[in-house]
C-alpha cells in the first residue's frame, strides 16, 4: 500500500509544527536524531524500573514523533545530508532495539500463546530489521517502488503506543512481531518481482 494511508501523515501537521521552531532556533538535525535515541533508552529504563506501560507508551510516541523532526528540520534548514540520512537510519534501528529489547528484560520468564517473550521479542526485532534492510538492498538495486507494505516503521511503532496505553503492552508486542515478518515477507516477494521483471525485460 501506498504511504499516502501511513501514519506519519496523520502527524505530519503535529511534526512540523514541532519542527519549524526547532530549525529556527538553529539546532541541527542530528542533535534531535540522537534525542530521539535518548527516549528511546529512557523509555526502556522506565519500563523496567518502574513497569509502567502507559509512560512507556508516551515516551515511545515521542521518541517516534522526533525521528520525524529531524527530517523536517533538516528540510526547514536546507542541510539534508547523505550522513545525515545514514545516521537517522542507524539510529533508528539502535532506538528499536532498544525499545523491543526492553520489553525482553521486564517480562523475562513470562510467555503470551505458549511462547516466552524473549522469542517474541526476537522474532520482532528480526521483522522490524527486514523491513528496512529489504527496502535499502532493492533501493540499492534499482528498484523505485519501493514504499509498500501497511507495517512500516511508524505504525509498527504506533501500534505498540497503542496497545501499551491500554496496558496491553504484551499483545501489542505479538501484533507488531507478526506485522513486521509479514511486511518483510511482502517486501521480499514484491521486490524480487520488480527485480525478475527488470531483468526480462
Amino acid at each position: 500500500m501506498p504511504s499516502r494511508f501511513r501514519v506519519r501523515r496523520i502527524f505530519k501537521g503535529l511534526v512540523v509544527a514541532v519542527a519549524k521552531p526547532l530549525a529556527r532556533r538553529g539546532i541541527h538535525p542530528n542533535t534531535i536524531t540522537y534525542f530521539s535515541l535518548l527516549l528511546a533508552f529512557l523509555a526502556a529504563i522506565v519500563l523496567n524500573v518502574t513497569g509502567s506501560a502507559l509512560l512507556f507508551g508516551v515516551i515511545v510516541f515521542f521518541s517516534g514523533l522526533f525521528d520525524g523532526v529531524d527530517g523536517a528540520v533538516a528540510r526547514e534548514r536546507d542541510v539534508s545530508s547523505d550522513l545525515g540520512s545514514f545516521t537517522d537510519s542507524v539510529i533508528d534501528k539502535v532506538s528499536e532495539i532498544l525499545i523491543l529489547g526492553s520489553m525482553a528484560v521486564k517480562y523475562y520468564g513470562e510467555a503470551i500463546f505458549g511462547l516466552p517473550v524473549p522469542l517474541l521479542v526476537i522474532a520482532a526485532i528480526t521483522g522490524w530489521l527486514l523491513t528496512s534492510y529489504t527496502r535499502a538492498r532493492a533501493a540499492g538495486l534499482g528498484v523505485t517502488d519501493i514504499d509498500i507494505g501497511l507495517g512500516g516503521r511508524s505504525e509498527r511503532l504506533f501500534i505498540l503506543v497503542i496497545f501499551s496505553v491500554i496496558d496491553m503492552l504484551l499483545w501489542g508486542l505479538v501484533v507488531v512481531a507478526l506485522i513486521g515478518l509479514l511486511t518483510a515477507g511482502y517486501r521480499f516477494h514484491h521486490y524480487s518481482s520488480q527485480l525478475n521483471t527488470s531483468q526480462t525485460e
